[in-house]
């Protein structure tokens, strides 16, 4: 039986959700990627781009087929996106600031959840 991504409309996006959730779970790229200011490439900026583009926060009920492959993805991705909103409402932080924040344990929890999720679904 074929993997049920290949049914997925835009499995393409799915792996780079997947990447940026790995990325968020990972305190050393993290810290590497989006609090040393010489580093210009994966800004913190490219995550929420991603995010925003992609509808799996805002819309993840809607990404069901596309990126998504059932409710327990959608619920994590639920998770994720009140996480993140919590934190990113504290206009004027800077990226460090919103990385190290007390809030920011919680994205980190949410994304690892995600992940785990996602990876124990049958897309993957």
């Amino acid at each position: 039986m074929p993997p049920k991504d290949r049914a997925l409309q835009t499995p393409w996006i799915r792996s780079q959700l997947i990447d940026w959730l790995m990325k968020l779970s990972d305190r050393g790229w993290r810290e590497e990627n989006w609090t040393n200011e010489s580093s210009s490439s994966s800004c913190f900026d490219d995550a929420l781009d991603f995010f925003d583009d992609s509808g799996v926060l805002d819309e993840p009920r809607g990404r069901l087929g596309y990126v998504l492959v059932d409710e327990a993805e959608v619920a994590a991705m639920v998770a994720l996106n009140s996480a993140l909103d919590s934190v990113l409402k504290e206009k004027g932080t800077s990226v460090e600031g919103v990385t190290r924040s007390r809030g920011w344990a919680a994205v980190v929890e949410a994304a690892d959840e995600a992940l785990r999720t996602l990876r124990g679904s049958p897309a993957e």
